[in-house]
């Protein structure tokens, strides 16, 4: 049966390759770990992972540890850790919904060449391996049992389906040098989780600007029309206005570009203070139903934090005292 997918192989027929392709195929794809390979595996401190959704959305992340990390258990299968990373469990969330699997292991130490292997992945605990011990690699019980960082949380087995090299022509040939690894820290700091400056950002743009607001906005209103206690404010006002009003405050409390008043605000709600009786208790009402709004939007506590703050400012322009 001929390796790959029926899109590369219309484009081999379409760019005129399929003969260099046949050669490669031919000679350097396998169903299986050759001897050679499954050495190599075992000598690797690179491994880079690609998975996907059920969607399709896909995933690309390293997975780093000491020469051996990656373990062959025989021609078909082979596994590595997953040790405490940032809590997210993108790769791991694309496994559990679809198991198509492809990784890169590359040495770029010593021969600068890679090995492809792609296959289907399942996830599997420590203790559902401690049941197999004995048939587990000795390395893999003697990880498992570690105590601290280092100690994986839980692995993953690859059943191999494609198995080639990636060729050593344009891979570099690094240098390896001293550096503390500090396993399993939460450090900010050790991790450079802002290296790129994304703090700086406002958070208007990192939620996605007015589609992100737009999604606010409407799913705040949907809520507050449904309450007994405030739906009553809004019985006779033009929600298509309203909402582009709110969401010009909302995206100005998170740094877009979006300028409102003190002034905006009482000539807003006068009339509600006055003929309504709009008071504290509606304030603090509406205030939680955002805050509710944006925790079911998992946006973050210290942004929510920020908007309530910008908000108790405008407490009293609002109740026009």
């Amino acid at each position: 049966m001929l390796p790959g997918s029926e899109g590369e192989h219309e484009l081999q027929e379409k760019f005129a390759a399929k003969p260099r392709a046949m050669n490669f195929y031919n000679k350097q794809v396998l169903n299986f770990l050759a001897p050679e390979m499954q050495k190599f595996i075992e000598k690797q401190e690179f491994l880079f992972v690609s998975t996907s959704d059920a969607k399709g959305e896909c995933d690309c992340t390293s997975k780093l540890g000491e020469a051996g990390f990656i373990r062959v258990l025989n021609e078909k299968h082979l596994m590595y850790p997953e040790y405490r990373g940032n809590g997210v469990y993108a790769s791991l969330g694309n496994i559990s919904e679809n198991p198509h699997i492809g990784l890169l292991i590359v040495d770029f130490y010593k021969d600068t060449i890679g090995l492809h292997v792609n296959g289907k992945a399942r996830i599997i605990e420590n203790e559902a391996l401690l049941q197999f011990k004995d048939n587990m690699p000795a390395s893999v019980i003697t990880e498992i049992n570690k105590e601290g960082s280092k100690k994986p949380e839980r692995w993953v087995i690859v059943e191999v389906e494609e198995a080639y090299v990636q060729c050593s022509k344009h891979i570099p040939l690094l240098k390896k040098l001293d550096k503390r690894v500090d396993w399993g820290t939460d450090s900010e700091v050790e991790k450079k989780v802002d290296y790129f400056q994304l703090q700086d950002i406002p958070l208007y743009d990192r939620l996605g600007g007015d589609k992100a607001i737009e999604i606010v906005v409407d799913h705040f209103y949907r809520k507050v029309l449904k309450d007994e206690f405030v739906a009553p404010f809004f019985e006779d006002v033009d929600m298509d206005a309203q909402r582009q009003k709110q969401k010009g405050f909302l995206a100005m409390a998170f740094g877009g570009p979006y300028h409102y008043t003190g002034r905006d605000l009482r000539t807003t709600h006068e009339r509600l203070v006055k003929e309504m009786g709009l008071s504290e208790k509606h304030f603090d009402h509406i205030v939680g139903i955002l805050k509710e709004t944006f925790q079911e939007l998992n946006i973050h506590e210290k942004e929510i934090n920020q908007v309530l703050e910008l908000l108790a400012t405008t407490r009293d322009d609002i109740l026009c005292r």
